[in-house]
């Protein structure tokens, strides 16, 4: 049985340490600005789930990942978000959820960390470097992003002459373990 222990203590470390954070979702968001005929558009998704172990202190085997569902946008005017479903725009009816998957996290020497990760929109991805605002106690976790893409590059709207192709991302995700 004491053979035993040891390993047991290393195992349960190791969970502790690696273990998932748990997403508010009521405090979790994704929002986005983009200008439309010279007027600034805002709206935001709600149905977000993102999944990650974040560990400052090590990075090495931390990550993540996230999933929104396209259907969920609002813009406040549902005409318009019922028109940005449609083929031209997000084409939810094929292409359902948007994904942001990691293959790394960074820290920089003034402990700015950085998120590398794959972006996938209506079926195109692009690798996208995020960085991050971290705030983080023993029970708590924020993390904060800003971000610019290009919409053409996901061939979202490609048709519109009055659609400014850079779209502001802002996300805001809380969690607790």
């Amino acid at each position: 049985m004491f053979k035993k222990l040891p390993l047991l203590l290393i195992l349960i470390t190791m969970n502790l340490f690696s273990q998932e954070w748990i997403q508010d979702k009521e405090q979790t968001r994704v929002s986005f600005k983009i200008k439309n005929f010279g007027l600034t558009v805002d709206g935001g998704f709600k149905t977000i789930d993102v999944n990650t172990n974040l560990d400052t202190k090590d990075l090495s085997n931390s990550y993540l990942n996230a999933t929104i569902m396209v259907n969920s946008i609002f813009t406040g005017i549902e005409a318009r978000d019922n028109h940005v479903l449609e083929t031209d725009y997000f084409d939810a009816l094929n292409h359902e959820k948007i994904t942001l998957k990691s293959s790394k996290l960074t820290k920089d020497t003034n402990g700015n960390i950085t998120l590398f990760a794959e972006l996938s929109i209506k079926g195109i991805t692009k690798k996208e470097e995020i960085p991050l605002e971290v705030f983080e106690d023993n029970s708590r976790l924020i993390l904060k992003a800003s971000m610019l893409i290009n919409r053409k590059n996901f061939d979202i709207g490609n048709r519109s002459f009055i659609l400014s192709n850079n779209v502001k991302i802002q996300v805001e995700y809380s969690a607790t373990k």
